[in-house]
């Protein structure tokens, strides 16, 4: 929706320090061909104030007169139809200026909202099928902001990589078939412990920067000192800042007409494509986008051509969140290489030799190509020292570890009717119905009866076709029936709340069966990671079992939690059991929608009980109890080859018939590979 305030905004320039971000969003306002900005960050660090504050500098531009998607009148290849229609007809089209929007699509959408949807009043009142435009309509030639972009669910996610790479949004639902252009500037904001970004999304944002809390002490005490201004009269706050909001608005429309001059000597593109070349860089968005935020670098200075200290700064912001290959990648490429990956190429080049940067006598960088502090000037027009980061540490995805190895049957599990309950959470493994409205719809059914709930997701389409067979009123329009009314069926895909109960007791040591084990949770919390599961690890040894991690979507920290697990003693498996049961009925009381499963690596030997003297029957009495729960689950067992494993050869072995009173899956792993384990628990989970 585009955003809409009743007062002020905080002004864009009165923001202290974030230089790196603020000028991140100065590139994409001169130059939107740059691809939008992700902007990673703890909480409290003015994320969002500081892009909301971005709509108010924001140039106007140039559309067609009563168009609902902003078309460019200078561009007749990417006109709408109705556009394209008095083009042909009238010869040229009425021209109208207008300030760039900025729409924000909320997490909560629909994908009726996002992508648009039939038209109920001209439906109902004349028949028509017509198309009403969602979000991506008003988004193109503006920049669509999403905020906590890394929640957002997938088919919305997917809706808008379509978009995003095609530059046209087309709809296909309810009998409507409509296509207009829908060419956007992405704008994310993000906290990364809330969990990291879907990677192929994560790739269209042409930059990124990671920002953190000022720890200066004079930095936070203004930034004190101005949010006590701004609260106790906002207006007369954005009046002492009108002038140097204006400042900033005229370098933006100073750079926006310099930039087509501006040049880029065939040395600084043989320099990005070096650095590309030399990070190993996938794909070829990352140089686009260094070349096109080099451009706007060089214009927001008023530089003639590009020059080397453009590139390096655009090289930062573009290559920030394309150098990791996968979550538990802990070492990152060293961006801290890209001086002398620089230096070493424009000492070969027939350009003069790259100037460093110095920090000055004010704390502000500067460089050849001047001083990046004076992208938003502090009172009194002082410069406010910019901070050279680390590196942001940014995700992607890593190779999926849930394909099936040779020779490995995966688990046959009792029917479950866990996707038949409808479910309101969301992520990326389980297929549920829900009744929130924000899943993809996959049919329509008559409500139930005074329902109020399900009155608030009606299925227009099917509805109408209800009404279409009786004969229209006297004006024409269609009749509607409370027996006409049909609602959606919605399915969206759930995270499970997945939990490992491992085994450390000195039986599993032998055979370096732990180590394997330990590879093989390693791939399963890659895999749940992807998914967007939330993964908790318990280990039992000794005479007590110990929660090593709560439920978490920081699968880095389960990873070094569980490198840091060593085995020994006794089994107190009841113990493993009872503990699992109980922290599956604290998470599912806080969230109720997601999907429990949990997974048991053992051999089964238990030999220390809580409250009897059978330890094996206690652990059955367990497994029964949370089979009553309604949790699913899945049975490791790491019996050695060649052990007796009972007195009888033709009795289940101790993991088999826990198993069995889990009402779960049992795969016997004579000799534990870690792929064969994480194909076991991810079918399990899907």
């Amino acid at each position: 929706m585009a955003l809409k305030r009743l007062g002020p905004c905080y002004p864009f320039s009165a923001v202290v320090g974030q230089e790196r971000m603020k000028l991140a969003l100065l590139i994409n306002a001169v130059d939107p061909g740059v691809g939008g900005v992700l902007i990673k960050g703890e909480r409290g660090t003015g994320k969002s104030t500081v892009v909301r504050a971005l709509a108010e500098l924001l140039p106007e531009i140039e559309v067609s007169a009563g168009c609902r998607f902003s078309c460019d009148p200078a561009d007749p290849r990417r006109l709408c139809e109705d556009c394209a229609r008095a083009l042909e007809e009238k010869g040229m089209l009425e021209v109208e200026r207008r300030k760039v929007r900025l729409i924000e699509l909320p997490l909560n959408a629909t994908e009726d909202r996002l992508a648009g949807t039939i038209d109920l009043e001209a439906a109902l009142r004349e028949g028509r099928r017509d198309f009403q435009p969602g979000l991506l309509a008003l988004a193109n030639r503006a920049v669509l902001y999403i905020d906590e972009v890394n929640l957002l669910d997938d088919h919305l996610v997917d809706m808008l990589l379509d978009a995003a790479a095609s530059g046209v949004n087309v709809v296909e639902r309810e009998g409507v078939s409509f296509a207009h252009p829908s060419s956007f500037i992405m704008i994310g904001t993000m906290n990364p412990e809330e969990g990291e970004l879907r990677p192929q999304l994560e790739d269209r944002f042409g930059l990124c920067v990671e920002v953190r809390g000022e720890f200066d002490g004079g930095l936070r005490a203004e930034i004190i000192r101005r949010r006590r201004a701004w609260d106790s009269d906002p207006v007369g706050f954005a009046e002492t800042w009108k002038r140097e909001e204006e400042e900033v608005r005229r370098r933006i429309e100073e750079a926006r007409r310099a930039l087509p001059l501006t040049e880029i000597p065939e040395a600084m593109i043989e320099l990005i494509t070096c650095i590309a070349v030399e990070f190993e860089v996938s794909g070829h968005r990352a140089d686009l986008a260094m070349l096109h935020a080099s451009l706007a670098c060089a214009a927001l200075e008023g530089k003639a051509a590009v020059e080397p200290e453009h590139v390096r700064m655009a090289a930062e912001l573009a290559l920030a969140h394309r150098l990791r290959k996968g979550p538990f990648d802990r070492e990152m490429k060293d961006l801290g290489r890209l001086s002398h990956i620089m230096e070493k190429k424009l000492a070969s080049s027939p350009v003069t030799a790259f100037a460093p940067q110095s920090e000055g006598s004010d704390g502000t960088l500067h460089s050849a190509a001047g001083s990046w502090g004076k992208v938003g000037e502090g009172e009194g027009g002082h410069a406010v020292p910019i901070t050279r980061e680390p590196a942001p540490v940014a995700a992607a995805q890593a190779e999926n570890p849930a394909a099936k190895p040779d020779g490995i049957p995966s688990p046959v599990l009792e029917p479950s009717s866990a996707g038949r309950v409808p479910r309101n959470g969301s992520g990326r493994r389980s297929p549920s119905l829900t009744e929130s409205r924000t899943g993809r719809s996959v049919g329509s059914r008559i409500p139930r009866t005074e329902s109020e709930e399900d009155l608030r997701d009606i299925a227009f389409d099917a509805t109408i076709r209800a009404a279409a067979g009786r004969v229209r009123g006297e004006d024409g329009g269609l009749q509607i029936r409370k027996e006409d009314i049909r609602t959606r069926i919605r399915k969206r895909k759930v995270g499970n709340l997945i939990i490992f109960v491992l085994d450390a007791s000195a039986s599993m040591g032998a055979a370096a069966r732990m180590q394997a084990a330990k590879e093989a949770v390693m791939l399963l919390l890659r895999d749940a990671y992807q998914k967007r599961d939330r993964v908790g690890l318990i280990a039992f040894k000794d005479d007590r079992a110990t929660l090593v991690l709560s439920p978490t979507s920081s699968v880095q920290l389960a990873g070094i939690y569980l490198k840091e697990l060593s085995t020994g003693g006794a089994t107190p498996l009841s113990h493993g059991l009872a503990l699992s049961m109980q922290v599956f009925r604290r998470e599912m009381q806080r969230d109720p929608e997601t999907l429990p499963l949990m997974v048991l690596i053992t051999d089964g030997f238990g030999n220390v009980a809580m409250r009897s003297d059978d330890p094996l029957g206690e652990s059955l009495e367990l497994a029964r109890q949370i089979r009553e729960s309604g949790i699913r689950g899945l049975v490791l067992d790491t019996g050695r080859e060649g052990l007796p494993l009972t007195n009888s050869r033709h009795q289940p072995t101790p993991a088999r018939r826990i198993a069995e009173a889990l009402g779960a899956g049992y795969q016997r792993l004579l000799q534990p590979r870690g792929e064969a384990i994480a194909s076991c628990v991810a079918s399990a989970a899907s």
